[in-house]
């Protein structure tokens, strides 16, 4: 029998056909927006944008916008001074700020061409709350057609005091004054009296605070699909599914240190583990701690009661199966659209069907939490950091509130009926091996460069200033799948990484271990008859991205390429979400830990959504990121199948075209 071999290259080879020479044209924009974006605390320093800000009004009637009325509302409010004066601190949680922010944001949007789009931006540079400016900015070259490609600096350079600690930043302004060269070490935040300080290397990752961020660019709960006409696929669904894997994936590395799985938080009882930041903001003091053992508090316009009552709804809903809308039509929770309404409902985005009944559950959540030491404002203390997607996965609390709303999702999928043997086989498919090389977990240094963290001097120039942390990564390795198929198939591969010993040392049946599956990549492989062997590499994770590239770096690189001195290349596709590739493993232990590995292969020609090529990438991190300018997502499967619904045994689900095994992962220091 003939065998073939699947080279599965969804990242490496497709971003060689996708990845094109830079125009020009592409090159100057890209260098606009980062010339935008260069020390936005400070005045513009580039004459070209400061005289096209300063001559916007007067030329508005020169430029072209699809709507003109965000641009008229913008002046309007600028003239009567109600903007957030900049230095002050913007927070998308707080009602008046988001307002604010979305009116820029649209003017920027509905701009007609690019030179009207550069022009509402380099007026709006100097004139608006900086924190606004950049958010608003970020979201519409996310979203522009004519910015497709262009890579925005890492957020942990254009903002790093919402990533390093106040310590360092204290350090770093010593040496600028000194005028020398620094890397400052920064430590995780706690001591080793607090267990919770052995995963701060998770919550403070700056590539994972960077992803938590940028989804919810990508996803914005205010989003208005009608009027900003990009609809966005499957947005609620992927709310539930990449906090859902967030949870997942901190519990297994509390288990890779010798802690149990997180507990969800509780609007009756305290929260038990306090969080002290060490950050400080630019200008507005330090981050509030929390102590041990708080409890949740009203704050002004949320009330614990209207949570709990929020909660009850939500339940009630999922036990009935029918949610209602505003005008008082019932809607099926049903099995295919029912996790998407859920999702809308519980962030809330503007696509719950009734905000006012069911609520503001997560969003009210992050800002009580952030609220809870001051909760009547009496102190004037600044936002926590739950207060801002940047900084939220740093606080545990995080993980224990999404705990609670991931349990809530639970309840729903639990309601659904098991999958049946038919919706799981995939007939005359069989996985007959699976290999992967030693699975190896490490410490590492990484520098962030702190130069937009300090203030421009006259007598002062800027010197070298970075802050080095630690981050996990892992060696690479190579998945090697043998498959036996009858003819030829498009198939879907799914592979997932699950515990196989909770932190008892108890060994976790299949149906209690599906919560805490973490999918490793998910990709299309092309079957012959007969025999066949697929390789996919780590690198190519469906989830993940790599490090973005410094700010520095892509100046040089931009130069270069705009100088004719080197060919850039763009990826149209290029996404800024995705989950870092060095965590795409979780810690393990230095002594091996044990894990199972779970393949599984489908019908993608009985899944599929659209006739695009199903190898296409839509940017590599589509597993937790989805779909972006108007792609709808690629396969009609529930995120996270087949382990998103109730398992009764292995023999009654487990299938000759799913494979599971046991790894190990050893943490090499």
């Amino acid at each position: 029998m003939r065998a073939f071999v699947v080279v599965a290259l969804l990242g490496a080879a497709l971003a060689a056909v996708i990845a094109v020479p830079a125009e020009r044209e592409f090159l100057l924009k890209q260098k606009e927006i980062l010339r935008l974006l260069s020390k936005v605390h400070e005045p513009n320093r580039f004459k070209h944008q400061i005289e096209l800000g300063d001559k916007f009004v007067a030329g508005l009637e020169e430029l072209s916008f699809k709507d003109a009325s965000p641009v008229h509302s913008l002046m309007k409010i600028f003239k009567t001074k109600k903007f957030l004066p900049r230095g002050e601190i913007f927070t998308l949680f707080n009602d008046a700020h988001r307002a604010e922010m979305i009116v820029l944001f649209e003017a920027l949007y509905f701009a007609k061409n690019w030179e009207s789009f550069l022009a509402t931006a380099c007026w709006a540079r100097d004139r608006v709350n900086e924190g606004i400016f950049v958010y608003a900015l970020s979201v519409a070259v996310l979203h522009r057609h004519d910015c497709r490609g262009i890579i925005l600096p890492p957020a942990y350079e254009t903002y790093p005091h919402l990533f390093v600690n106040s310590r360092v930043i204290h350090e770093a302004y010593r040496a600028k004054m000194r005028q020398q060269d620094a890397v400052i070490r920064m430590n995780f935040t706690g001591t080793v009296k607090n267990p919770e300080q052995r995963v701060a290397y998770l919550g403070e990752d700056v590539g994972m605070n960077s992803h938590h961020a940028h989804w919810h660019m990508d996803f914005p709960f205010w989003w208005r699909s009608a009027d900003y006409g990009l609809q966005k696929d499957r947005k609620g669904e992927l709310f539930y599914y990449m906090h859902h894997q967030l949870i997942a994936r901190f519990d297994l590395e509390r288990l890779s240190n010798e802690l149990p799985f997180v507990e969800p938080l509780s609007f009756d009882d305290v929260i038990v583990d306090g969080f002290h930041p060490q950050t400080t903001y630019r200008v507005g003091g330090e981050f509030p701690s929390r102590p041990d053992n708080f409890a949740f508090q009203d704050v002004e316009h949320i009330k614990v009661r209207q949570m709990k009552d929020y909660v009850r709804r939500i339940q009630q809903a999922i036990a009935h199966g029918f949610v209602f809308s505003k005008n008082g039509i019932i809607i099926a929770l049903n099995d295919t659209e029912g996790i998407d309404m859920l999702g809308s409902m519980m962030e809330p985005s503007m696509d719950s069907p009734h905000v006012e009944y069911y609520g503001y559950l997560h969003n009210y959540g992050h800002i009580m939490l952030g609220q809870i030491t001051d909760p009547k404002g009496k102190f004037n203390l600044p936002p926590g950091v739950m207060e801002h997607f940047e900084t939220a996965t740093r606080d545990p609390a995080f993980f224990r509130l999404h705990k609670y709303i991931d349990n809530i999702f639970k309840e729903h999928k639990d309601s659904l009926p098991m999958y049946t043997k038919k919706e799981l086989d995939f007939p005359n498919v069989q996985i007959t091996k699976v290999d992967i090389d030693n699975l190896e977990t490490y410490f590492e240094n990484f520098d962030v460069d702190l130069l937009n963290a300090l203030d421009d001097t006259v007598e002062l120039d800027d010197v070298s200033i970075k802050a080095r942390v630690t981050r996990m990564n892992h060696a690479p390795f190579t998945y090697d799948i043998k498959v036996k198929s009858d003819k030829s198939h498009t198939a879907a591969v799914r592979i997932f990484l699950g515990p196989k010993y909770d932190w008892f040392g108890q060994e976790i049946d299949i149906e209690q271990k599906r919560m805490y599956m973490i999918e490793l990549d998910k990709f299309t492989a092309k079957l012959e008859s007969g025999e066949n062997t697929i390789l996919r590499k780590s690198s190519e994770s469906s989830v993940t991205i790599p490090d973005q590239i410094s700010t520095k770096k892509l100046w040089d690189r931009v130069e270069a390429g705009i100088q004719g001195a080197a060919t850039v290349e763009v990826d149209k596709d290029h996404r800024h979400c995705g989950y870092p590739d060095r965590l795409l493993l979780p810690k393990g232990k230095p002594e091996g830990m044990p894990f199972t590995l779970y393949v599984i292969l489908t019908d993608f020609d009985q899944e599929k959504v659209n006739d695009i090529a199903a190898d296409y990438s839509y940017g590599g991190s589509i597993s937790y990121c989805g779909a972006m300018h108007g792609h709808k997502y690629p396969d009609n499967r529930p995120m996270g199948f087949p382990f998103d619904r109730k398992i009764e045994s292995p023999d009654v689900f487990f299938t000759p075209n799913m494979f599971s095994r046991d790894v190990t992962i050893t943490f090499k220091g």
